[in-house]
């Protein structure tokens, strides 16, 4: 497997910068998840890695090599498109086999690399099917075997799942994790599902607008995010944002307050200074919302819409400044639309952002 290694990695058509200056070292044996909204530059990131677009500035090292003007098919990598691109009229071991034929690589060699392959899918019985023959996860495990018989150091995923139905994306995404935990191998995926990313993800790159906004492990983005954005973006249902103000200072911490929640006390990186009355934005995730008023504050709210999901219920909250808050409750809950409830919450669940949206709150150092 490999290394890689993107320093200040630009991508730019004309005038117009898609990719704004990425560093990203990723170790041998790393999965590593590309996720943000579509138009991102996550897909032509990946691009870049594969040689499929030119890299505008910055530089790409693969096991320590410069790949900048490399071409694809030496860098060492195999891709994994969204679009199966199998060959209707060749069957499964013939697809498998074909790029390997045209490497003029012997039928020994090649016959055993797809029983090998096919072994680590699952898909012996499938080698002498041709493509409308399979279903569409079976279709993907074809192009995903047709990339592991190359044996590259790092494999590269756009979007493998969108294709599939529900079911088939949840059982196709345990296979790749179970794909990744076999082989021990360096793997890029590229996906706009979030919940893909936080299962998938030894670490998680959040772009934006060309920009990676957050880069970390899927608990350290979920617990400590670093801006509006990331914080909006994963987790689902998504953050809570409430408009508050400053207050002052007491200690370690910035006294807020906002017509939700009434004044809070929130602890602060060192070095934040704020003037009495500017504005910031509270974050509390549904999760950390319990009916009853439970936990150190309080929000009091008419319930507007129940979504009953079997083991839990999502409760779709208007507080009396017409701010739309979600809260989570147990499938049980007798609670219903027109409802008037109080929701609590507990102090440090409590997210604080800046007016730029920078993330303010200082979390204890095992949190």
């Amino acid at each position: 497997m490999a290394t890689l290694q993107l320093s200040n990695i630009e991508k730019t058509y004309g005038l117009v910068e898609v990719i704004k200056g990425i560093d990203l070292d990723i170790a041998d044996g790393e999965f590593v998840v590309f996720v943000g909204p579509s138009g991102c530059g996550k897909s032509t990131l990946l691009r870049m890695i594969a040689g499929l677009e030119e890299i505008s500035g910055g530089d790409l090292f693969i096991d320590g090599e410069r790949c900048n003007t490399r071409a694809p098919k030496d860098r060492g990598i195999a891709m994994v498109f969204q679009s199966y691109a199998l060959y209707p009229h060749k069957t499964v071991y013939q697809n498998m086999a074909f790029g390997l034929k045209l490497a003029g690589r012997p039928k020994s060699e090649i016959d055993t690399k797809i029983r090998e392959a096919a072994r680590i899918l699952q898909m012996e019985h499938l080698l002498e099917r041709r493509p409308h023959q399979l279903s569409g996860g079976q279709r993907q495990r074809v192009a995903i075997g047709r990339a592991i018989v190359r044996n590259p150091k790092v494999f590269l995923f756009d979007e493998p799942l969108s294709n599939l139905d529900a079911a088939l994306r949840v059982s196709t995404r345990r296979e790749l994790a179970k794909l990744h935990a076999d082989l021990k191998a360096t793997m890029i995926y590229v996906t706009h599902d979030q919940v893909e990313a936080m299962t998938l993800a030894d670490r998680i790159v959040v772009l934006d607008g060309g920009v990676a906004q957050q880069i970390g492990s899927p608990i350290e983005l979920y617990e400590r995010p670093r801006n509006l954005f990331v914080a909006g973006f994963i987790g689902s249902p998504k953050m809570n944002f409430i408009a508050a103000s400053v207050v002052g200072r007491d200690g370690s911490g910035l006294r807020v307050t906002s017509e939700e929640t009434g004044e809070l006390v929130v602890p602060v990186e060192d070095g934040t200074h704020l003037a009495e009355g500017a504005a910031v934005t509270l974050g509390i995730r549904p999760e950390h919302l319990v009916p009853a008023g439970a936990g150190d504050c309080a929000i009091d709210a008419a319930v507007e819409l129940v979504e009953r999901l079997g083991d839990q219920s999502l409760l779709e909250l208007r507080t009396a400044t017409g701010t739309t808050i979600v809260a989570r409750a147990d499938s049980g809950s007798p609670i219903k639309v027109g409802d008037a409830i109080r929701v609590g919450f507990a102090l440090d669940r409590v997210h604080l952002f800046g007016t730029d949206g920078q993330a303010l709150r200082a979390w204890p150092r095992n949190a």
